[in-house]
């Protein structure tokens, strides 16, 4: 009888055995449930066996309390909720014989042994739905890049960081040319490998700090930490160059045409405050990549761009002004050139953009043109101005500005000459604003002014040695003057002194 309940034992035993061995289907991604068959089961069927010999043996049997006195016999069935194990049903019988006890305890357990496997196998497959399903949160599904959503966050988070740490921050914008054709022309699966081809491209080019995010159909976003404008532009140029030599397009024919992007660079400060306003800056880079033919442009580039296609309307009208202004009066002229250098000095200085720097240039050419609304006997007094005609060419800064405002692409330069004489205390003209009220390249181009007017000579008084003037600048920082213009101008100086080592009279002063 012992060894009729053995075998009995036995064969339950190998069922799961045999099942966990030849069905593809419970191996692939169910180790767990096969680990707890292969452990659980021999051992629930060897006890199944034992209970019944020992107490056959003995006349005693071991303490089973919990489940009342006798002989009993256990069927576990489990009880599944969706896909979850929410209970196991548990029946008991009792039997008066051994080997009946044996034979049917032997299913019973290992009926629990699979309700054990079952909860092990949907805990399993619960946390890789999880796994999964966190992975596809974050991941383009062709790529394997970050998503929209996901490279956004890592944008702003990038940002902030940026912010702490007092840090650049770049961020490269790119997108396929002629995607729409391609996958039109050869379906959306070739255009999926693609863009699978890109990706992998993309990863292997830059470096294990960066962020790369598919962030629209054929565009992809890439997020450069400590990463200067100028550096990224470098990366920008490699990564297209590798794209062009490696991602190929095989048509039918034979033929192999590589693939070409558009790219657009902006960097965080100097561009933008948030990560939205960086998108929209890199999205004009990348336009103006495209419409120039250069396939990479920094947020620099789309502006003097975008400024040079307003301003070439304009140009035969600045043109004509200028030269008005140099017949008229000689000395506006060449104090115009004087101040637009000078200017350039401070913004080099305190680190502008080429953007700033280029409206500064214009700028202190431009900030006089009112001038040629200026009676003659006024502008061309040899001698000081009485009130009313002093009150006449105060209107210089306002007429400038109007019309340079009526010009495409001088919408940057007319608050400049409408503001160079204002000043610092709020003392000055046509508005009265004060401090920081007045814009920055204004109060840089009124230091410029101001230097270049006091070291040229007049014809009602001689003018100024260097020391002298700027010395004046620093009596009037913080009164007339913008003391952080002051302080920069004054640096730029004695740089530029030191570094071509000139003498104290080679400063580019009026004739």
């Amino acid at each position: 009888m012992i060894l009729m309940a053995a075998l009995a034992g036995s064969v339950y035993m190998l069922l799961p055995l045999f099942l966990a061995f030849t069905s593809p289907d419970f191996l692939i991604g169910r180790r767990g449930e096969t680990l707890a068959v292969l452990l659980f089961t021999p051992c629930l069927a060897l006890f199944a066996v034992m209970i019944p010999y020992h107490r056959s043996r003995h006349q005693t049997a071991p303490d089973v309390s919990w489940c009342g006195a006798g002989r009993w016999s256990v069927l576990c069935l489990p009880l599944g909720v969706a896909a979850g194990l929410w209970a196991a049903l548990v029946l008991l019988r009792e039997y008066a014989n051994a080997v009946a006890l044996a034979v049917m305890n032997a299913p019973g357990l290992l009926l629990g042994a699979w309700a054990w496997a079952m909860w092990w196998r949907n805990h399993y497959l619960q946390a890789r739905l999880k796994e999964v399903s966190e992975l596809y949160r974050h991941r383009d599904a062709i790529t394997g890049l970050l998503n929209h959503y996901a490279v956004y966050e890592a944008l702003e988070q990038e940002i902030l960081e940026a912010s702490r740490s007092k840090h650049p921050l770049s961020l490269i914008r790119l997108d396929l040319d002629r995607f729409a054709l391609f996958n039109a022309t050869h379906g959306h699966r070739a255009g999926d490998e693609l863009l699978r081809q890109i990706g992998q491209s993309m990863k292997a080019s830059l470096s294990p700090g960066a962020v790369v995010g598919r962030y629209d159909a054929d565009e992809f976003l890439i997020v450069l930490p400590d990463t200067t404008r100028s550096q990224a532009m470098a990366i920008a140029r490699r990564l297209r160059e590798r794209i062009r030599q490696e991602t190929l397009i095989h048509l039918e024919n034979g033929q192999l045409i590589p693939v070409t992007a558009s790219i657009g660079v902006a960097e965080f400060p100097g561009d933008a405050a948030s990560a939205e306003e960086l998108l929209s800056v890199a999205e004009g880079a990348l336009l103006t990549a495209r419409q120039n033919g250069s396939g990479v442009a920094d947020s620099q580039s789309g502006w003097r761009t975008r400024y040079q296609i307003q301003a070439n309307g304009a140009f035969s009208t600045l043109e004509a002004m200028v030269i008005a202004i140099d017949n008229k009066d000689h000395y506006t002229r060449r104090h115009s050139e004087e101040v637009s250098e000078y200017a350039l000095w401070i913004a080099e200085e305190l680190g502008l953009s080429e953007e700033q720097k280029h409206v500064l240039r214009l700028g202190g050419l431009l900030h006089d043109v009112g001038k040629i609304g200026i009676p003659d006997e006024v502008l061309m007094k040899p001698g000081l101005l009485t009130a009313e005609e002093y009150e006449a060419m105060k209107q210089h800064t306002v007429l400038g500005a109007v019309m340079l405002s009526a010009l495409p692409g001088m919408e940057k330069i007319a608050p400049l000459a409408r503001s160079h004489h204002e000043r610092w205390d709020g003392n000055g003209y046509p508005d009265g604003l004060a401090g920081e009220e007045i814009p920055l390249l204004a109060r840089i181009l009124t230091v410029a002014d101001a230097f270049s007017a006091m070291t040229t000579d007049r014809p009602y008084r001689k003018g100024m040695d260097r020391q002298s003037a700027l010395a004046e600048l620093q009596r009037q920082r913080g009164k007339q003057f913008d003391p952080v213009v002051v302080d920069a101008f004054v640096a730029a100086v004695y740089r530029r002194a030191n570094r071509e080592s000139l003498e104290q009279d080679s400063l580019p002063i009026a004739a």
